[in-house]
């Protein structure tokens, strides 16, 4: 089981998936606010560019305004040769200035830079020389993000290019995403499956 879908019981900015085809990429990195409302990452992904999506420019002001300091930023990733090239801000995480009274906490229980993967496997597992075995999942039309898995066949199942899976993987210092076990959710049936979408997700503290 997820450690999404363990905090169902809560607001988080992860929602739980709709159905078990449910597509995304999206993860949660901490980072601070400039007077110039810029976003400075703390919680990885140092030095690399940060576009911040519209639905998340009001609430970065509202923060900044506010003098807060740190907050979670929800983001979405785009990879390239293994690494994470750029991410995107699509929402924010601070309930106890967005929303107070919705007695959501600040703090998550899965910690900073961690990331909720859904989507077709795009490719076979690969091994690369230095990072080991890696995969490709397809999360938005025919884009995929490179994530790097363990060796053990205990973590990660048989898999064919197709098969629809899930995992939490976590950004490591170097860049690239790292997941620490695979679930084969199924073989999506073409007449049920929902189209693959990218899920674009305002943080449930938000007014």
């Amino acid at each position: 089981m997820s450690l999404v879908q363990q905090q169902s019981s809560r607001f988080h900015p992860i929602g739980e998936f709709s159905d078990p085809h449910h597509v995304r990429a999206i993860g949660l990195l901490r980072g601070n606010i400039a007077s110039d409302w810029s976003i400075n990452l703390t919680g990885g992904f140092h030095g690399k560019s940060l576009k911040v999506q519209s639905e998340a420019f009001g609430l970065i002001q509202k923060l900044a305004k506010g003098g807060v300091d740190s907050a979670i930023f929800v983001v979405w990733p785009r990879t390239k040769d293994g690494f994470v090239s750029s991410l995107e801000v699509i929402g924010v995480w601070k309930p106890s200035i967005l929303d107070p009274n919705s007695g959501a906490q600040d703090d998550l229980p899965e910690g900073d830079n961690y990331f909720s993967i859904r989507g077709k496997l795009a490719r076979r597992v690969w091994t690369d020389e230095y990072y080991g075995k890696g995969l490709g999942v397809t999360v938005f039309g025919e884009y995929y993000v490179s994530v790097d898995v363990p060796s053990d066949r205990e973590a990660v199942p048989f898999l064919n290019p197709g098969d629809f899976i899930s995992m939490d993987a976590f950004l490591t210092e170097d860049g690239r995403l790292h997941a620490e076990w695979v679930e084969k959710i199924s073989i999506p049936d073409a007449a049920n499956a929902r189209p693959g979408q990218q899920v674009r997700r305002r943080s449930s503290a938000t007014a």
